[in-house]
């Protein structure tokens, strides 16, 4: 079994359970005759949830589950959304905010410091995702890349790195934002605002299109990263409501 199904299992048995943070989990043994699992895959589950501050294992004592708060790792919130398990409302709603405050620095940055071979970058990306407006297909994974293009001009490598926590965690939520050819050429338009705004280094201009470009995503990622803007932030993740859906029209990803 692949040390992410592991995982997957696991965290879904802390949701589905309803543990609360402080609480004390089955043991290592119990785990395994439950799962039909064996010890030691059942161990590489616990050790990857401890390394990310989702459980601590106490000598002599247990397993227990950790506190939804700062502590945890950004990682963690990757882990949740790579194995479907939601994240809380009140860290969907900060992951978004987090990405727009640091994607429109990123913008006023690229600005300034873009080169030609970070505008080649950006016009190879538009050309492939012209060719998949034409298609029909989805812009879901060039989409990412476009945006993670505009931050590299940044020339910050941290910056960099924030913002591939966000796109790896909302990569199976882009997917169903760009189920329609319409959502792609929508988000294809405005990337070509981007593009000249950046390439013009016009940062007022740049930052008008990328608020624009934002505003509907803000509203579709509280929708389906999470169980919906009435959930409690503190309690274990729950299930997410499957659905399809696009934000209003002009707003992209």
């Amino acid at each position: 079994m692949e040390g992410l199904e592991q995982t997957a299992r696991l965290l879904h048995m802390i949701r589905e359970r309803g543990f609360k943070p402080g609480d004390k989990l089955p043991s290592e043994r119990d785990l395994a005759l439950e799962f039909s699992m064996s010890r030691s895959a059942v161990r590489e589950g616990l050790i990857r949830l401890d390394t990310l501050r989702i459980i601590e294992s106490r000598p002599k004592s247990g397993i227990y589950l950790q506190p939804y708060g700062a502590e945890r790792s950004i990682e963690a919130m990757v882990l949740f959304a790579e194995t479907n398990t939601p994240l809380s409302a009140a860290e969907v709603a900060q992951s978004v905010e987090l990405r727009s405050v640091l994607e429109t620095e990123a913008l006023r940055l690229a600005c300034a410091r873009r080169t030609q071979e970070d505008l080649q970058r950006l016009q190879e990306l538009l050309a492939q995702s012209e060719a998949v407006v034409k298609r029909g297909d989805s812009l879901a994974d060039l989409d990412a890349e476009f945006h993670k293009a505009i931050v590299a001009a940044t020339k910050n490598d941290v910056l960099l790195r924030f913002i591939n926590v966000f796109y790896r965690m909302s990569r199976q939520r882009r997917e169903i934002y760009f189920d329609t050819p319409m959502q792609s050429k929508r988000s294809h338009a405005q990337h070509l605002q981007l593009y000249r705004a950046i390439e013009q280094q016009d940062v007022e201009a740049g930052l008008r299109i990328l608020r624009r470009h934002l505003k509907g995503v803000d509203t579709y990622f509280r929708m389906f990263f999470s169980e919906g803007p009435g959930a409690d932030a503190g309690a274990p993740p729950a299930a997410t409501p499957s659905g399809r859906g696009a934000p209003g029209k002009g707003k992209a990803a």
